[in-house]
């Protein structure tokens, strides 16, 4: 894993260029040269920095907070990533495992996100970016539990 956590609203695609990729790209080419996989930490903000990591050629990124907590909605991931290769890790911001949002908004959105994630086999449900102290159990159980009813890539 890249030692990083990146949000487009800090980095952004112009210090990306300059600063960034040229060492990104020269580690993810030593990880996978080693026959491993390489990630990084993104989350936050999306719009303006996805596609810069996504091409730095990288297995997997971690960690992604989708629309409403982020400025992505997970259905437009993909779009936004501009390859078929990278693995994309997220879809439930932390802040939905807790009572600040309703159970109805809270299933709303893990169908929405397990809708997407299960069309391709580029996707990983996870918490974006972690289930806070005064997280819910019962949504954590929740979560498991559909994952298994329903979260099932079909080809």
């Amino acid at each position: 894993m890249i030692p990083e956590n990146l949000s487009s609203e800090v980095v952004g695609p112009t210090f990306y260029e300059l600063f960034m990729r040229d060492y990104h790209e020269t580690w993810t080419a030593r990880i996978r040269d080693a026959g491993k996989y390489s990630c990084i930490h993104l989350d936050g903000t999306l719009k303006g920095l996805l596609k810069q990591v996504c091409s730095s050629g990288f297995s997997f990124i971690e960690a992604m907070t989708p629309a409403p907590a982020g400025d992505l909605d997970v259905e437009r991931w993909a779009e936004f990533c501009g390859n078929e290769t990278t693995i994309l890790w997220g879809g439930i911001p932390g802040v939905y495992f807790t009572d600040k949002v309703t159970d109805e908004e809270f299933e709303r959105h893990l169908r929405a996100v397990l809708r997407v994630m299960t069309t391709r086999p580029r996707f990983v449900l996870g918490v974006a970016d972690q289930v806070p102290p005064d997280g819910l159990e019962r949504r954590v159980r929740l979560v498991a539990e559909w994952v298994e009813r329903y979260g099932a890539y079909k080809p």
